[in-house]
């Protein structure tokens, strides 16, 4: 599935990285060390969360990895020998158009710290799970599948659309059986929670579905954790 890449010289990057021609890739490849890495991240903060880190604690360390993550940001697209170190390095998990832009994680981490900070713990984790989980099985479905499916607007697949909402309503419905909720709330609530998490990146919003996915499921979720009673 993985198909060849652009190189550095065919980016509109610096004389200094066109001269540099390993391969990355891009969105339509299955990349799933990226994926992979995606939701150990997801999954770490969700489980150290619910092992018993305080919330104070975890939006402290979450912001100051955004705050040095964000200053490695800025430092690489401003000096091309670094950029090209840290794309050798990040090569892994990195994609061609993030050569020259920002990558995908400070609107991760941003919106893990905004769920931690807002949301209450149980909808705080299941947010940050459906990125983890959510968002890259959707990902691969639409990848694999998506040919033979609907596609919308935005580039997404209805079969790919579909594997998040099914991870999610599975991650939902999970979490809240430990939770020993009744069964018609914990049906009525999978659901809705399925639908947010997997729907979330269609919300009609130029934002990075990093940072979408969390916070609009999150918002959603709490609204129906308050009419069923959760």
């Amino acid at each position: 599935m993985k198909r060849t890449v652009q190189t550095f010289n065919q980016n509109k990057g610096s004389e200094a990285l066109a001269a540099f021609p390993f391969r990355l890739h891009v969105r339509t490849d299955l990349h799933l060390t990226r994926k992979v890495f995606h939701m150990l991240t997801g999954m770490a903060i969700a489980f150290s969360y619910l092992a018993g880190v305080p919330a104070p604690t975890l939006v402290i360390v979450l912001s100051s990895i955004l705050g040095f993550v964000f200053m490695i940001e800025t430092a690489r697209l401003r000096i091309p020998a670094f950029n090209e170190k840290m794309i050798r390095f990040f090569s892994p998990i990195i994609r061609s158009h993030e050569c020259e832009q920002p990558t995908a994680i400070p609107p991760y981490l941003l919106s893990a710290v905004i769920a931690v900070l807002v949301f209450p713990k149980p909808i705080a984790i299941l947010s940050i799970l459906f990125l983890a989980c959510g968002d890259p099985l959707a990902s691969v479905f639409g990848i694999l599948y998506g040919k033979h499916s609907i596609r919308f607007a935005n580039g997404k697949s209805l079969i790919g659309s579909l594997a998040g909402i099914l991870t999610c309503a599975a991650i939902t419905f999970m979490f809240l059986k430990m939770m020993s909720i009744p069964m018609p709330a914990l049906l009525a609530v999978t659901m809705i929670g399925g639908l947010a998490g997997g729907t979330a990146e269609m919300a009609p919003v130029d934002v990075d579905d990093n940072f979408s996915i969390p916070v609009i499921s999150g918002f959603v979720l709490w609204l129906a954790f308050i009419v069923f009673g959760v």
